[in-house]
């Protein structure tokens, strides 16, 4: 759906009285040598510059009257290379050279693409191979040789098998017989592999395929009437050739190897052809054809197995054309005196659409007619069209209209002059001419229909206005303004205006006001393709395409890769070179937000895959679709979830709800998007969006479709948010579609025929988290029976059977559980016994005791059964056994709280928490039994709260005799010792029993040396101090110093060690750390995933590893651990072993400050003041050890972090930003000089 447009238009005229023979373009230099001659019959080569201005002229050693077969240049010799019919070959470079001769002469000639090989057909018919060097590589004859391909036909499909109709023989026989051009054509493939020879062979003309060694490759099969004319495709696939037939022209295609493959028909006013040529990259084809009237130029390009004629190029008398090697839309038009540089460009041929009413319209040309689609209300693919518009005329340029609803289109006609105006009906009517008009003294290339009577021209002498009264009086004015050549004119019916683009990239506005191109904007680069819209407080942007597929908005580069676009209101939508379609908005974001990179792994709204090669026909500018054409031509529908979300949002916010919920559906467009995008909106509209949408169907699907999550935070963010590359939460919404269903169903239960939405009442309550089941079936049992049956059938439906039917039991219906299970896949000889069992109880308490504890609804159940073992009392022993084996001792508890079986209740409850060893507990529930106190006591004693033990046993009414509470003493003080409870464990025996000598040793292996002291005086057991209190203190006072002497010796160790650490710098360190072996070598085999050292740690995801993998990582990691804890000298873990080490032995500094301190005194109590000196000594030198290195060691730590790259080093300032740190190891509280006795020495 593309036209050819001419960019510009540069003619050349040869200097007086010459004429020109033959031309050839250097793509390097970006120069054209013409060889021509002038009146004396002498050759000369003219050079032109890129601006086509002469620079060098010379004389070649040969008559202008010479047949010139061939002319090239030669890149890597830098030379022209002419060779003409005599034999002779010249070069022209830095000076002109014969380089050799052919004696037999040369028919024809033609240089392989890659310029390393001569092709040459002699005058005698054999076939010549030379090297650039001009060293012969092979010579045959032309008309011998054995084919490397000979074809097999049997006959299938030939056409001596096809009915050709009436006197199609009689043609062939005619078209043999007639005169053939003796001429010899050589054509080469686009990759210099292979040639094709045209030449006349036994009165038959004939094309032969050769390899580039010479070696005959194929023959083309006959054809009747075959013409001289011969062009291979570039890209390899035909070979291009023309036959004249009785009643028409047509433009033949062969294979390579032979086989013909296809045609189309020239014009109907085709004479005869004289050449064919392809440009660089096959995707047009010029035929030079005399039409009677004169000689002209016709460009075909073919899509979707059409050829259309794009372009006729007219002028004086033309020779040939040539393509330039690199740039596929420019050629070069030879005619007798000079030449025409053309530059086309391929351009959209649809509509740029701004109103709602326009048809967004397509005008294909073919040649003189114009292929009309009215792409809003028939979307027919190529090569057909809605309507065929016959211009008469070929026609040179397409311009719709920029005012109205654009329905209307203009057509330049090939001769440059005349213009021809159509207009359309909103609709599918065929568009109907208005108006044909001839422009003035123009010789116009382009042209743009401004208003209804203002056409606005571009040719040679730039831009003009053209004006057209009633009275078809044609006025024209040059518009001037711009001091460098314009090269497009482009309509943009946003802005209500007519562009012009110049040369340089500056976007022009054409003002009817003042008549003159006044200046819009300004692109860093010309661009092929322009368009303009209102961009808010940012004013008018004019997006355009280079024709390096450069997108630009204003001076802003949007995309290197574009091979297309189209320009809504509100979006811009194009295609990439890597296969994306990209949405921008149009917005401030077009000119300073983010556009991401096209990311396959990436999920985008902004961005979706296209097929290769897709470009934009048009994007509809009030609905959803985008129109694709495919590489082939065929067209494809598609819409964007981009664009549909538009048009979703559009409809929300106009409050029109079945629109937007079918637009939803239709594209698969999650629901949840019609509440979260305006919700206080949607929840006051409820009552509208149920009248709009009306269909249970689709209320179910929309109710169905709800989930606590907000998509306009996480699917749906939108084009802006997504450009702009930022971060999606995680959208959690808890209870929204709870909210939602519970607002939703009264205004459904509320319509006047609410029982036509009975199914979407079921699905809101069904959809609530948790499903509203016993609601949803209390609903269909005040149903009527038909009714009924149809709602529980929906509901099972929506449920699983099992879960209604469990639902049914628990509302004590059993009807209606016999209903359910009716509908279910039970077997009846299970569930009606158990119903009828169920039916047969006489208590309805004990009834639903049965229904809730089969359901697992225990604690109902035991309601129901306490409530029943006040009828009954025979149900005690099933309610002790109910209550032991759930547990459910409390709740038994307070059930049955004025029951005259609650201290067994409370038994039970001490005994379930005797076996879980809460001893507390246990003994508060006894206690509350009022009949368990043995139990109570016992409990006590084993959470060691021997007080209250001893309180209740020694109670009178407790039913403890003196020998009981002896051994409850006992048992006490035994609990105490285990748990190390010295003192209190010596404490019950002096209360409670006589045993001094047990209690003063449990005071002495506590260390409470004073009153060990004090009891033994107390029960005049002075004995004891000699026998068991003495020898302890003398004990403790050997270990206490050795203890301290050992943490003093490791404390200065350790410190010694850190100093040296610390001293050492971070880099060095590092350097002799080398791997550490903390995680065990890992072979070859093994997964890098796993791999770590100690200065890298790779993160890895365990998801995507094998379980072996993952087990022994988590091996390693613990014995990375293990290993890290022991601190090996010389790892960077070293340091923060030694701070912890040390941290912990100034601990047990602290827990000997009392002991010291105790223990000293007992000693001066008993006369050991030298002792205790000795160990207060001891002690002070470590504390003091402590005290001086202990701030030292906290305060200057070292700590591990962990960069961006994984990498785990040591830093001295942990205070830096973004370095996640191991936190520092806290500073301990330390020790005083409170526990010192000064007047010891």
């Amino acid at each position: 759906m593309r036209n050819l447009s001419i960019l510009g238009e540069t003619a050349v005229e040869l200097p007086d009285n010459h004429r020109l023979l033959e031309l050839c373009v250097d793509v390097t230099e970006e120069r054209v040598f013409v060889l021509c001659g002038d009146d004396s019959a002498t050759a000369r080569m003219l050079t032109y510059d890129n601006q086509y201005t002469l620079t060098d002229e010379c004389v070649l050693p040969f008559s202008a009257s010479e047949q010139i077969m061939s002319m090239h240049y030669v890149m890597e010799r830098e030379h022209v290379v002419v060779a003409v019919a005599s034999g002779d070959i010249c070069t022209a470079g830095s000076g002109v050279e014969v380089v050799g001769t052919v004696d037999a002469g040369i028919a024809a000639c033609r240089w392989s693409p890659d310029d390393e090989i001569l092709a040459l057909v002699t005058g005698e018919a054999r076939v010549l191979l030379m090297t650039a060097d001009f060293d012969v590589l092979c010579e045959h004859a032309l008309d011998e040789g054995q084919e490397e391909s000979v074809m097999v036909n049997v006959g299938w499909g030939t056409r001596e098998t096809q009915y050709q109709g009436r006197g199609v023989q009689q043609e062939d026989e005619q078209l043999t017989q007639q005169e053939q051009s003796p001429e010899i054509q050589v054509s080469w493939r686009g990759d210099g592999q292979f040639l094709a020879v045209s030449f006349v062979r036994a009165g038959m003309r004939e094309i032969r395929v050769f390899s580039r060694d010479g070696q005959l490759h194929s023959v083309c099969e006959a054809v009747a009437g075959l013409e001289h004319t011969l062009a291979w495709k570039p890209s390899g696939r035909l070979i291009a050739a023309t036959e004249k037939r009785a009643h028409r022209h047509e433009v033949v295609f062969f294979e390579r190897n032979g086989l013909r493959h296809g045609e189309f028909a020239l014009h109907a006013d085709t004479q005869r052809a004289l050449a064919l040529s392809w440009n660089s990259e096959s995707s047009v084809l010029a035929a030079v054809v005399d039409v009677g009237a004169g000689v002209c130029v016709q460009l075909w390009a073919d899509r979707n197995y059409h050829w259309y004629m794009k372009q006729e190029l007219r002028g004086a008398d033309i020779r040939r054309v040539v393509w330039d090697p690199e740039d596929p839309m420019h050629v070069l038009v030879v005619c007798a005196a000079g030449f025409t540089s053309v530059r086309l460009h391929s351009v959209p041929a649809v509509a740029h659409v701004a109103s709602t009413e326009s048809n967004a319209a397509s005008c294909v040309v073919d040649g003189a007619q114009v292929l009309y689609t009215p792409f809003a209300h028939a979307n027919v693919p190529p090569p057909m069209s809605l309507h065929t518009l016959d211009a008469r005329v070929p026609v040179r340029h397409v311009s719709f209209a920029a005012f109205g609803a654009g329905n209307g289109f203009a057509l330049l006609l090939a001769d440059r002059r005349t213009v021809v105006l159509y207009t359309c009906d909103s609709g599918r009517s065929c568009p109907q001419e208005i108006r044909r008009f001839v422009l003035p003294g123009s010789d116009a290339r382009q042209i743009a229909w401004l208003e209804s009577d203002v056409v606005v021209s571009l040719g040679a002498s730039g831009v003009e206005i053209t004006r057209i009264d009633d009275g078809d009086e044609v006025v024209t004015r040059s518009c001037p303004g711009c001091d460098s050549p314009v090269v497009l004119l482009s309509a943009a019916p946003h802005v209500g205006r007519v562009l012009a683009e110049d040369a340089r990239g500056r976007v022009f506005n054409v003002s009817l006001a003042t008549e003159r191109l006044e200046l819009y904007a300004e692109l860093p680069a010309q661009c092929v393709e322009i368009d303009a819209v209102d961009c808010g407080d940012l004013g008018v942007v004019v997006v355009g395409r280079t024709a390096r597929n450069q997108l630009y908005a204003n001076a802003r580069l949007l995309s290197p890769a574009c091979s297309s676009f189209y320009l809504r209101k509100d979006v811009l939508v194009f295609t990439t070179t890597t296969h994306y379609v990209r949405f921008v908005a149009i917005n401030e974001g077009l000119i300073t937000g983010d556009i991401p990179a096209d990311d396959e792994a990436v999920v985008s709204e902004a961005r979706r895959r296209v097929e290769r090669g897709s470009t934009i026909v048009l994007a509809s500018p009030t609905g959803d679709a985008v129109v694709f054409q495919m590489p082939r031509g065929n067209l494809e529908t598609v819409r964007p979830r981009a664009l549909v979300l538009a048009a979703v949002r559009q409809a929300l916010d106009a409050r029109r709800y079945r629109e937007a919920l079918m637009a939803c559906r239709v594209n698969r467009i999650d629901m949840n998007m019609l509440y979260d995008y305006a919700p206080a909106a949607f929840m006051g509209d409820l009552a509208e969006f149920v009248a709009q949408v009306n269909e249970a169907d689709l209320l179910n699907l929309f109710v169905s479709s709800l989930r606590d999550e907000d998509v306009t935070q996480t699917m749906y963010t939108g084009i802006q948010s997504q450009m702009a590359g930022e971060d999606r939460p995680d959208g959690a919404k808890p209870g929204k579609t709870t909210a939602v269903c519970r607002a939703l169903r009264p205004v459904l239960q509320s319509v006047a025929d609410a029982s036509r939405f009975m199914p979407t009442v079921l699905t809101t309550l069904m959809c609530e988290k948790p499903p509203a089941i016993d609601a949803a079936l209390q609903i269909i049992a005040a149903l009527d029976q038909d009714r009924r049956d149809a709602a529980l059938t929906y509901l099972l439906f929506l449920s699983d059977v099992n879960t209604v039917y469990d639902a049914a039991l628990g509302l004590y219906d059993l009807p209606l559980a016999l209903l359910v299970a009716q509908r279910s896949q039970r077997d009846p000889r299970e569930y009606l016994p158990a119903l009828g069992e169920l039916n047969a109880l006489p208590s309805e308490e004990y009834r639903r005791f049965r229904i809730d504890s089969q359901l697992g609804r225990h604690e109902s159940a035991l309601g129901h059964l306490c409530a029943a073992l006040r009828e009954d009392a025979d149900l005690w022993t099933e309610v002790a056994g109910f209550i032991h084996q759930h547990g459910l001792f409390r709740q038994g508890a307070e059930l049955l709280a004025d029951h005259e079986r609650i201290g067994d209740v409370y038994v039970m409850y001490g005994d379930a928490l005797t076996a879980d060893k809460e001893w507390g507990q246990a003994a508060a529930a006894y206690l509350l039994s009022q009949k368990a106190v043995a139990q109570a006591v016992d409990a006590f004693v084993q959470n060691k709260e021997w007080r209250s033990a001893m309180s209740l046993a020694s109670a009178a009414d407790s039913g403890f005799g003196p020998q009981a509470v002896y051994d409850t003493a006992r048992q006490a003080s035994a609990v105490l010792e285990d748990h190390h409870m010295f003192g209190d464990a010596a404490a019950v025996l002096l209360e409670h029993t006589e045993e001094t000598e047990d209690a003063v040793m449990l005071l002495v292996r506590g260390a409470h040396w004073a009153e060990a002291v004090r009891c033994s005086h107390a029960r005049e057991r002075s004995d004891l101090i000699e026998t068991t209190v003495r020898p302890a203190m003398d004990a403790a006072c050997e270990s206490l110093e050795e203890d301290i002497g050992e943490i003093g010796e490791g404390f200065a160790a350790k410190v010694e060690r850190l100093r040296a650490v610390r001293l050492t710098p971070l880099s060095q360190m590092t350097e002799m750390a080398g791997v550490d072996d903390s995680v065990d070598v890992m072979p070859d085999t093994a997964s890098m995933a796993s791999q770590f050292s100690t200065f890298t740690a790779t993160l890895t995801d365990i998801s995507k590893i094998t379980g072996s993998t993952a087990r022994r990582l988590s091996k390693n990691k613990r014995k990375a651990e293990r290993k890290r804890v022991r601190g090996k000298k010389g790892s960077v873990f070293e340091e923060s072993y030694l701070v912890d080490s040390l941290s912990k032995l100034i601990a047990r500094v602290r827990v000997h400050q009392d002991a010291v301190r105790n223990l000293n005194l007992a000693l001066l109590q008993f006369g050991r003041a030298a002792a205790a000196a000795r160990l207060q000594r001891v002690f002070a030198a470590v504390v003091e050890a402590v005290l001086r290195d202990g701030d030292w060691v906290f305060d200057r730590q070292r700590v591990l972090v962990q960069g961006d790259a994984g990498q785990i080093d040591l830093v001295d300032d942990v205070t830096a930003e973004g370095l996640p740190a191991t936190p520092r190891l806290p500073k301990p509280v330390l020790p005083t000089d409170a526990w010192r006795i000064s007047a010891l020495p």
